[in-house]
C-alpha cells in the first residue's frame, strides 16, 4: 500500500476508467445498429449521462 492512501484512489480510478470503457463498447454497439428500440433509445442516454459523470469523476481524482 502505498503512503496517504493512493493505493485506494487508484483502485478507485481503475475502476471508473474500466466502467467508462465499458459503457463507450456498449454504446459503440448501439450506434453500430441500424434501428433501435424504444428502450434502446433510452439506454443510450442513460449512457452517456454516466460516462460523462464517471469523466468528471476520473477528472477530480486525476487533478487531485
Amino acid at each position: 500500500m502505498q503512503q496517504n492512501g493512493t493505493f485506494a484512489s487508484d483502485t478507485t480510478l481503475d475502476d471508473l476508467k474500466h466502467e467508462h470503457g465499458t459503457l463507450d463498447t456498449r454504446l459503440q454497439l448501439l450506434d453500430s445498429r441500424r434501428s433501435l428500440s424504444p428502450e434502446e433509445h433510452y439506454e443510450i442516454q442513460v449512457i452517456k449521462k454516466r460516462k460523462l459523470f464517471l469523466k468528471d469523476q476520473i477528472s477530480k481524482l486525476e487533478t487531485s
